[in-house]
């Protein structure tokens, strides 16, 4: 067996046009303080993610995704050897040419004391598929797990890093559509819940704006949107059906 190392496996790095309004509403959502970097950015850690606000920069301006590793010196020069550029920022080294890179582990995340454990799943953009699996597994070493269809020419990826899952949605780029930023774009997150019930029930009382619980797409799965710009990005909230258990 094999124990994932501690502390968060991820750093998402947010663009907010308004940061301490983010970080208000992060603080609803996750139940746990969100505090201030030295630089500025508001900051919070929760089980296997780390989490930084930061001001957008304005248009185009993307959502950084930073994979934690024990030694950034290796891993970097390793990245390059496998032709990924990387530019030093606050945070750690981001690539160049996508907003994906790497940052020292930090020592440990957040206690887990609430309904929400951590990040289920990251979400992420792509026109080509196979760009996304050359950047997620050739490059940064992420177990491919599954491809499938989803529609007409698209596919939906899945990678593992630990017990936190890449999603890639690869579907080529309207020919009207203006050209991104980066070939891969952070699209939204889905943070983990011991119990949706509890966690709709919580935020429902703080005066969050929720979709009703549903069924995930994943089997034995049930998962509500949260619908506040303020978040920076799409968020989900996703757990278990303890229901679809009971029956098994």
């Amino acid at each position: 067996m094999t124990i994932p190392p501690a502390g968060p496996h991820a750093l998402v790095d947010l663009a907010s046009d308004d940061p301490s309004t983010t970080a208000e509403t992060y603080q609803r959502l996750l139940g746990h303080e969100v505090g201030t970097g030295a630089d500025g950015r508001r900051v919070v850690n929760l089980g296997n993610v780390a989490l930084s606000m930061r001001l957008s920069a304005g248009e185009p301006d993307t959502h950084d995704v930073y994979f934690t590793v024990d030694d950034i010196t290796a891993s970097r020069r390793l990245l390059g050897r496998r032709g990924y550029p990387l530019a030093d920022t606050v945070l750690g080294a981001l690539g160049e040419t996508s907003p994906v890179g790497i940052a020292e582990r930090p020592e440990s995340g957040a206690a887990v004391d609430g309904d929400l454990t951590g990040l289920d799943h990251l979400v992420f953009t792509c026109d080509n598929r196979d760009v996304a699996v050359a950047l997620f597994a050739g490059t940064f070493g992420l177990d491919f797990r599954l491809d499938q269809p989803i529609g007409q020419d698209a596919r939906q990826l899945f990678f593992r890093r630990d017990d936190l899952i890449v999603e890639v949605v690869a579907a080529p780029r309207p020919p009207a559509d203006p050209v991104p930023s980066s070939p891969v774009l952070l699209w939204g997150v889905a943070w983990r819940s011991t119990d949706v019930d509890t966690t709709h029930a919580r935020l429902t009382a703080d005066g969050l704006d929720l979709s009703e619980v549903r069924s995930g797409r994943k089997k034995g799965t049930r998962i509500f949107t949260v619908r506040h710009r303020e978040l920076a990005t799409r968020t989900v909230v996703i757990g278990p059906d303890a229901g679809a258990d009971s029956l098994q």
